[in-house]
């Protein structure tokens, strides 16, 4: 399983970041829970690694972007690919309380 996330320049230049910056805290996030970065182009991917509790950890991290304003104005895709398929995550972001 994994997320491949990717930044609307100009939404991040709004918001007064810049996408180096957006990019490094999406990878921050993960890299606490040791969850790879395997793809580092363009598009940021995160990739499992085999673990029970890689779903759980992984679920968390994208929720917790997801609650973020930041997170939610920026990304251009967010996208969740597993054994069943592939789902649009921001598609669903308005589902996810904000705290």
């Amino acid at each position: 399983m994994n997320v491949k996330i990717s930044f609307d320049k100009a939404a991040v230049e709004r918001r007064g970041l810049t996408l180096e910056n957006a990019r490094r805290t999406v990878k921050s996030l993960f890299a606490v829970h040791d969850l790879p970065c395997v793809s580092d182009g363009e598009v940021l991917a995160f990739q499992d690694k085999g673990h029970g509790d890689d779903f759980a950890t992984m679920w968390d991290v994208i929720l917790s972007l997801l609650r973020a304003d930041w997170f939610r104005e920026c990304a251009a895709s967010c996208v969740w690919q597993d054994e069943n398929g592939e789902e649009d995550v921001l598609a669903q972001a308005g589902k996810v309380p904000v705290t």
